[in-house]
């Protein structure tokens, strides 16, 4: 065995102990309790493959991530312009192309979400914001609202936490230099049963069980779709936050 194998050989044993922490110090969690005012009427699968832990800090091969309805139907469709772009159109089998996503990989440049189907004659845009250090993206949409997705763990009934992603309106300021958390509408459950096969709780940007509250969707006067392309984006910035620590490992490497 040669040198710089045995070199990268170790490099990998300690990266592995430094992925952990760093996705545990990258992961900022808000503990909510099971709510009763949450009530998903809405199921659907999103079948995205993400990648592994322990591979070269390539785009992940899945160029399309179809959307499930509960009776295996498809509801949407993401299909990527090519391989090595995250720019991708979000399709629904009877209104066509809802959705046009521009993504760039990297820090400090925010995807722009384009809604292809607006009532306006003006371009529409979903506007996008969130720290590259930060799992919590929030989206401004036409008309002034404002939503977010964050990480957060669930204490259900019997004592269980559950990772989750959650998808919520955000109220404002409350007047005490603090925003109020409004409704959970939607959120992406990645447990044993609910993640998408093959994958496993290491696999970055992994899809799961979107559950959506049609109720809270009307409330907020939002398309499904928003909320399928932007779970999407999620994933998306999943992956890229692996691929950094990827690169991370294989500078180290080359170092030693």
């Amino acid at each position: 065995m040669s040198t710089t194998t045995t070199a990268l050989d170790l490099k990998t044993e300690e990266i592995h102990s430094s992925t952990l922490s760093v996705r545990s110090t990258s992961t900022s969690y808000t503990l909510i309790e099971n709510s009763s005012s949450f009530r998903p009427s809405r199921i659907l699968t999103v079948n995205a493959k993400g990648i592994g832990a322990f591979r070269l800090p390539l785009p992940s091969r899945q160029t399309e991530i179809y959307v499930y309805n509960p009776d295996g139907t498809e509801a949407y469709v993401s299909t990527r312009d090519k391989r090595y772009s995250g720019s991708a159109v979000l399709s629904h089998p009877k209104r066509g192309d809802i959705i046009r996503t521009e993504y760039f990989f990297g820090p400090n440049r925010e995807p722009i979400v384009h809604l292809l189907q607006s009532s306006s004659d003006m371009p529409q845009e979903v506007t996008v914001s969130g720290k590259w250090s930060s799992r919590t993206m929030r989206f401004g949409v036409p008309g002034g609202k404002l939503f977010e997705w964050e990480y957060a763990k669930e204490k259900r009934p019997d004592g269980q936490k559950v990772n989750l992603i959650v998808f919520r309106a955000v109220d404002g300021d409350t007047g005490k230099g603090k925003e109020s958390k409004g409704r959970r509408i939607a959120q992406l459950v990645r447990g044993e049963d609910t993640r998408t096969p093959g994958t496993s709780r290491s696999t970055a940007g992994n899809g799961g069980e979107l559950q959506i509250d049609e109720t809270a969707v009307q409330s907020a006067e939002l398309d499904e779709a928003i909320i399928v392309a932007t779970c999407l984006m999620m994933l998306k910035k999943e992956i890229d936050r692996r691929r950094m620590i990827q690169f991370a490992i294989i500078a180290g490497a080359g170092g030693t």
